[in-house]
């Protein structure tokens, strides 16, 4: 068990005494660079193949929409969209029942980087991490999703 000490380990620096909290937390940071890193030597940044995604599984979604799977503002997206629009991955139309809404679609071109930069990213994580012994990853699987439930995270992922 760690030693919580007055300001309950916060401050730790070194991972390895770290409280579980924040070193989860630190990890998640890490992991986040990471994928941010990945992203880039494709030309997109984090948020943009986020975007993809989303737009893979629910095509025509407007600004806000995408925002709330994304846990990011409106605002936050509008650059990475205009990115994304130039470079012919997407699409903006506006909504035909409320013109004040704009739908954002894949294009054939985004399309394709969907299917091929995830699958390199992915396998590229693969490499880099280590891979837990197959008699712990059910437990390591069970405490994220407990940690995920008990701050409600499961929403924004």
């Amino acid at each position: 068990m760690y030693d919580m000490g007055v300001n309950g380990g916060l401050f730790e620096q070194r991972p390895e005494l770290m409280p579980l909290p924040k070193l989860l937390s630190c990890v998640g940071t890490a992991l986040s660079r990471q994928l941010a890193a990945l992203a880039a030597e494709h030309g997109l940044s984090a948020t943009a193949l986020g975007v993809i995604g989303v737009l893979s599984v629910h095509e025509g979604l407007s600004h806000r929409e995408i925002a709330g799977h994304l846990g990011v503002t409106p605002a936050t997206l509008t650059p990475v969209v205009d990115g994304l629009e130039a470079a012919g991955h997407l699409r903006r139309e506006r909504d035909s029942h409320d013109r004040r809404v704009v739908r954002l679609y894949l294009t054939a071109e985004g399309r394709q980087r969907l299917l091929t930069v995830p699958t390199q990213i992915a396998m590229r994580l693969h490499q880099l991490l280590p891979q837990p012994p197959h008699d712990h990853e059910k437990i390591i699987r069970d405490y994220l999703l407990a940690v995920l439930d008990a701050v409600g995270g499961k929403d924004g992922c």
